[in-house]
């Protein structure tokens, strides 16, 4: 199979529409990724796109996972099984509403600016590249496989101009074997579009946008008459938003499904498309990114990331779905489809708690050798990634009352005074303080340095923001309170929680729940109505945090996490909550917002 781009793209020589959804396999769990493809093809789809998250493939620096849920090569090979073209896009930046912009947390130790040409940085840039493409190479069309093009960057025009910039990127992916055609992806906007294209080297030039097809690609055809006159170039939506990310606290965003099929019938009467998201899937673990912008601050986002597309999270087919199926079909696009694969979640059974412990409790087995400064200590210091710190005071607090403050963190701080909650600090560009009592002469304190997510957007991506938990330092009274024991617990998995040890009400605390499957395991959702805020591990895993102030009340649970016999569950929980009871529902459950229409 030959393909090749001109005034359109061509396979064989023949001209093809690109029908293209975007499926993270990050964002899923290997026994999910088949139904997922499957339903793209049922819905019409030829082509699957997913990012490739640096983070999830190079945690520490040298150190390189590809297994599990971050097999890329299995998930390309599932997808040429099915039929489907691919699409790549490795980055090195995502953004995706993704930890970090997809960054690793140990170039912020590394480079003062990512996304730029700073020596340091593109050389680890280049050590990754020299790792990961090398793997993606032989999957391409050019030797066979399914992966039609690649893109250099992301986004770039929304973020900065410089060329040369760009041209080293893509010097990179073609020295490591990537031959396929490269592309830039840009909003559609004409200034976007001008700094982050890079038609002069041979990408082609792509778009992101949600709705005005027609009056995005018109800005492209201005810059291309300008600047290129006479170089042919295809059209393509490479993220078409046909629903939106959530953020904590607000009602789920919602996209009206017949607006939606409109706006996409306009994308393919002028080109190809990408659906952003087609399967959105989970943000496991702390992997959850976060906007921030002088007008409404620090605003992570949540753990489910389903997108309100045509796909829900655990992978079954929505309105949406049949909307966009039907607009395929009648603009004969696609030939006779097969049907979707549906599957039915369950509610097991609720159960009680099995074992429970305070945080404070298990301290010693969780982080055993704590790490003493005579200041404050940030989570990149440490050598942490994600997650949380207890900051604890080595030295008595002075007594009577005062005014403590906490000086310059992104992070969510509940502040303990000898275990006892006192205040919880929400992120506060300014210095925040609170009133002190101390009456007892050993008196110490105990700060929960909550790391809700790196940004992944904008400027404020190279700001000293992006470095976790507490930076400045803090005071009582004016003063510095020096020496500090820093206890990392970045709960990659809950061993090292000592249940033998006491509970304690009011306190963050740690829940095991025990329950048992019969025959083949489904897929769930835990409600976490009433729970409080924390993060919840199934059989060892994190499946990623939970907040009452919603909009999700439920978790979800691929079923590939669970097994038949004996599955635990732990719950942390922050906020002192009691919780006696682990609750299963059959289905997702969010606090929603009447949807978007322009009917």
């Amino acid at each position: 199979m030959k393909f090749t781009v001109r005034d359109q793209f061509y396979v064989d020589g023949q001209p093809i529409k690109l029908i293209s959804g975007a499926i993270h396999y990050f964002r899923s769990t290997p026994g999910k990724w088949h139904q997922a493809l499957h339903n793209l093809r049922a819905m019409g789809g030829n082509t699957v796109e997913t990012y490739i998250p640096w983070n999830l493939h190079e945690p520490e620096p040298g150190k390189f996972n590809f297994s599990g849920i971050a097999d890329l090569t299995q998930f390309i090979e599932l997808a040429a099984a099915e039929g489907l073209y691919v699409i790549l896009r490795p980055g090195p930046y995502i953004c995706a509403e993704w930890e970090f912009g997809g960054y690793p947390y140990w170039l912020l130790n590394r480079t003062k600016r990512v996304r730029s040409r700073d020596p340091q940085y593109m050389q680890a840039v280049a050590d990754y590249f020299a790792v990961l493409l090398p793997k993606l190479a032989p999957y391409q069309t050019t030797q066979g496989g399914p992966v039609i093009m690649m893109q250099v960057e992301n986004e770039y025009g929304s973020y900065g101009n410089d060329k040369a910039y760009l041209v080293e990127h893509a010097a990179l992916m073609r020295r490591y074997g990537i031959d396929v055609p490269l592309f830039t992806a840009d909003g559609g906007w004409l200034p976007m579009i001008a700094a982050g294209n890079l038609v002069s080297a041979g990408l082609i030039p792509t778009l992101t946008f949600g709705s005005q097809a027609r009056e995005s690609f018109g800005e492209l055809d201005k810059l291309m008459a300008a600047a290129y006159p006479g170089v042919p170039y295809p059209k393509m939506s490479m993220e078409f938003w046909d629903g939106w990310f959530n953020n904590w606290g607000k009602p789920a965003v919602q996209r009206d499904v017949a607006e939606t099929a409109r706006e996409v019938r306009a994308v393919l009467e002028e080109g190809s498309i990408n659906l952003y998201m087609f399967h959105g899937g989970t943000n496991f673990g702390f992997m959850n990114g976060a906007n921030f912008s002088d007008q409404d601050g620090y605003k992570p986002q949540v753990t489910a990331y389903d997108y309100d597309g045509p796909m829900t999270e655990d992978a079954n087919p929505t309105a949406k779905f049949g909307a966009l199926r039907a607009v395929i079909q009648d603009m004969g696009l696609a030939d006779e489809l097969p049907d979707p694969i549906v599957t039915q979640p369950v509610a097991y059974a609720a159960v009680p708690v099995a074992q429970r412990v305070a945080l404070f409790n298990t301290l010693a087995t969780l982080a055993p050798e704590p790490v003493v400064s005579d200041r404050t200590l940030t989570m990149e210091e440490l050598g942490q990634a994600y997650g949380y710190v207890v900051y604890e005071s080595v030295d008595p607090i002075r007594a009577g009352e005062s005014r403590l403050n906490i000086e310059d963190s992104t992070d969510r701080i509940q502040v303990f005074k000898n275990h006892q909650w006192l205040a919880t600090r929400e992120y506060d560009p300014a210095s925040w303080h609170t009133t002190l009592q101390v009456t007892e002469s050993d008196t110490h304190l105990q700060l929960l340095a909550e790391n809700q997510g790196r940004i992944n957007y904008g400027p404020a991506m190279i700001s000293p923001m992006q470095h976790r938990g507490i930076r400045g330092g803090v005071r009582q009274d004016g003063a510095y309170i020096a020496n500090w024991r820093h206890y990392s617990l970045p709960l990659a998995d809950p061993a090292g929680i000592d249940f033998s040890q006491d509970w304690a009400p009011g306190q963050p605390a740690f829940y095991q729940f025990q329950f048992s499957i019969e025959g083949t395991p489904k897929d769930t959702f835990i409600d976490v109505t009433g729970l409080g805020k924390g993060v919840i591990f199934v059989n060892g895993f994190n499946i990623g945090r939970f907040w009452e102030i919603g909009p999700d009340l439920t978790m979800y649970v691929p079923f590939d996490l669970l097994h038949a016999g004996r599955n635990d569950v732990v719950v942390f929980e922050t906020e002192g909550r009691e919780v006696s009871t682990l609750r299963f529902s059959d289905h997702a459950i969010k606090i929603k917002e009447e949807a978007n229409s322009d009917e």
